[in-house]
């Protein structure tokens, strides 16, 4: 449409155009199962090498007790302040063998589950991130609502071609002011998650 009405696109914002002067790392949170978002978690861990911390979240440990799921996450937890607050950047990612229940009911409560396990990270981390990117639709909308307590956030642009960039200032919200970035799982090639990690790296 932008380009029938003779309208030049918008380029992604940098990380300069952001004022990302904050000394701590990105926080990336994938929870998408589709195959591009594996693919692109791929070249992430691949192209960024000692840049990028992972913590796994092990789906079937995830799903063994509460108890084994509480301590998963509190080491994730730990681990990402360590590394964050010195300025490295960080992934937490479900393990991804995709994981399905005996009918419909037991899959979808398989899925709640571990979506509330990545709502559960982000609501006991303290360390502020430099940004967040949430990867996948289900989780984006997670993070952002449940995790974050989002309430209502401004588009401000986008951080890669199709990716939306959110900003939300609410004083109730957590991080208020943070780059926050909605990338839908099946949106960008192999290379856009990394390429966008790194161009945002400090």
């Amino acid at each position: 449409m932008s380009a029938r009405l003779a309208i030049d696109p918008i380029p992604p914002l940098t990380a300069k155009q952001l004022g990302m002067t904050h000394s701590s790392g990105g926080l990336i949170i994938a929870g998408s199962y589709v195959p591009k978002t594996t693919a692109q978690l791929i070249k992430l861990r691949e192209g960024s090498k000692g840049n990028l911390t992972v913590a796994v979240l092990e789906v079937n440990k995830l799903l063994s007790s509460p108890e084994l799921a509480n301590d998963l996450i509190s080491e994730a937890v730990q681990r990402a302040e360590e590394e964050l607050t010195r300025g490295q950047d960080v992934l937490v990612m479900t393990s991804r063998e995709l994981i399905v229940g005996e009918d419909e009911k037991k899959s979808l409560d398989i899925g709640t589950i571990v979506a509330q396990s990545l709502v559960d990270f982000l609501q006991q981390l303290t360390t502020r991130p430099r940004y967040i990117i949430a990867k996948g639709g289900i989780t984006s909308s997670d993070m952002a609502t449940k995790g974050l307590n989002m309430k209502r956030a401004r588009i401000v642009g986008q951080a890669s071609s199709g990716v939306p960039l959110w900003r939300c200032d609410e004083a109730a919200s957590k991080f208020p002011g943070l780059p926050y970035v909605v990338f839908p799982g099946n949106v960008g090639s192999e290379d856009a998650l990394y390429e966008l990690v790194r161009a945002w790296r400090v």
